[in-house]
């Protein structure tokens, strides 16, 4: 801004001009006289337009449009031949074209001027957030950051969730459900009691002690990485991985909202840019391991196999979402787009913040699943009562026993699963002792809920943003790959285990 304000403060005259006139070796500066004398006497007209310096120099540098200019007027050529009789003299005492010479004593000198009104400033510190942010998004260190935070936030939560799982147990079932059982048999009848206890109160607290405990602490988690500022920087790392199944880093933003729950995550596919990734992306998320279907993995796998197999479920798990996704890339028609992606800075998270977007994620638990868990317990002992449960039990059993090598009563919850993840694990517990699954059936258990249908939330979802026949397409293939991939790890896993 200053320099445009002088330059036109000197074309209106405000500013009167002190060019700088350039010095050069005696040797240029003799002859560059003698020219510039020869110039005003044999061709002064070109004076009147140009300075007689200026001219001289031009005319030493061989400029084609000043010599044409010069050759233009009556003795311009005796003018253009004294230049060149002079720029071969310069030529010879410096070993170099006139030109050069000329041009390099004029760089000699702006380096001069440069060097004096040049003010060298130390560059500023970085702050915290910046170096923070240039460690995290890495291409070298980022992804084993990336790789530590998640391994972190599962173990927490596998640790915690256990921790409490049994903690409320022992007290639902040494305190609270005897209290509670005793008090309803001294005024009701049996049949009464036994569907109120077996039902309602069973699903309360397999609810509040299966899920809740694992539910909780991933949302914590997950509103903590949003609000830091992590979670973009997550997406941008792994760009790179995301174009191997046709997507780009982006999408890893809705996939890290598939472990917390499919549906924001199948919502979120809108960011994405074509039509052809927002599918892509929905295809892949609905296959991600929610919240519910991680009560399941570490409710029943890591609780009483430990962590490693729950951990091998999930890298199962991003294997094959790698793979599926690559076959879709491959089938589907199209060209991944590039990234281009704002970056927030990070900052403190807000616990009000984080408490509040917990809250409105596990409300949707509480208000909606809650009801369907007592309803389906209430329904599983009706069922068992009225003796109906050994039917449903005979006609399931060819398949369940006979292929994935499950008691026959696990079709009851994963039919009931379809309403929400969480109930096959609950259901399960109210219909047998989970402790008398072996290894081998709580991984298939795990696996086949890891994998098959969406919840009927999911697939409103998947309807409302791709259609109905999509939507279905993304189902049936889930139920047939979870069924299928349940029969082969049972049969690859049985002699091992």
């Amino acid at each position: 801004n200053e320099l445009l304000t002088t330059v036109v403060a000197v074309i209106e005259g405000k500013i009167g001009l002190n060019p700088l006139k350039v010095r050069y070796g005696k040797e240029i500066e003799g002859r560059l006289k003698k020219l510039e004398k020869i110039v005003k006497e044999k061709t002064p007209q070109i004076c009147e337009i140009y300075p007689s310096r200026w001219v001289a120099v031009k005319l030493l540098e061989n400029d084609p449009a000043v010599i044409g200019k010069i050759r233009s007027y009556e003795h311009g050529e005796e003018v253009v031949n004294a230049a060149g009789k002079f720029a071969s003299e310069i030529e010879k005492i410096h070993g170099e074209p006139a030109h050069v010479v000329i041009a390099s004593e004029r760089y000699n000198l702006a380096n001069r001027i440069a060097q004096e009104v040049t003010v060298i400033v130390s560059p500023p510190r970085l702050s915290l957030e910046e170096k923070l942010d240039a460690i995290t998004s890495h291409k070298v260190f980022g992804y084993p950051i990336l790789a530590a935070v998640l391994g972190l936030i599962f173990t927490v939560i596998f640790l915690g969730g256990n921790f409490l799982t049994e903690l409320l147990e022992g007290f639902f079932d040494d305190f609270l459900i005897p209290i509670v059982e005793n008090a309803l048999a001294t005024f009701l009848p049996q049949v009464v009691t036994d569907l109120i206890s077996g039902g309602v109160i069973t699903g309360i607290v397999a609810g509040v002690t299966i899920a809740l405990p694992y539910i909780i602490p991933f949302y914590i988690f997950l509103a903590l990485l949003e609000d830091t500022g992590y979670l973009p920087r997550a997406a941008f790392l792994m760009d790179n991985l995301m174009h191997k199944i046709g997507l780009h880093g982006k999408a890893f933003i809705p996939l890290m909202l598939g472990y917390g729950c499919n549906v924001p995550a199948c919502i979120g596919c809108r960011i994405m840019e074509t039509e052809r990734e927002r599918f892509l992306a929905g295809f892949v998320v609905v296959l991600i391991p929610c919240a519910a279907r991680t009560v399941v993995i570490l409710g029943l796998v890591g609780r009483f196999i430990g962590i490693h197999a729950a951990l091998a479920l999930y890298i199962f798990d991003l294997i094959l979402v790698f793979v599926l996704g690559r076959i879709a890339f491959k089938v589907l028609p199209g060209e991944p787009v590039g990234l281009i992606m704002e970056m927030p800075p990070y900052k403190r998270p807000s616990i009000k913040n984080i408490l509040v977007k917990t809250w409105n994620r596990t409300k949707d638990f509480i208000y909606i699943a809650f009801p369907i868990i007592i309803a389906g317990s209430v329904v599983i002992e009706a069922l068992a009562i009225t003796g109906v449960m050994k039917h449903v039990v005979m006609a399931m059993s060819p398949f369940f026993e006979g292929w994935l090598g499950l008691p026959s009563v696990t079709g009851i919850p994963l039919i009931f699963g379809i309403l929400r993840k969480e109930l096959t694990l609950i259901l399960l517990s109210e219909l047998i002792p989970l402790a008398s699954l072996t290894h081998v059936q709580m991984i298939v258990f795990s696996l086949v809920t890891m994998i098959y249908i969406p919840c009927i939330a999911t697939i409103a979802a998947c309807i409302h943003e791709f259609g109905w026949k999509k939507a279905m397409l993304i189902t049936f293939l889930d139920i047939g790959l979870a069924l299928l991939l349940g029969g082969i790890a049972f049969r690859l896993l049985s002699p091992f285990m």
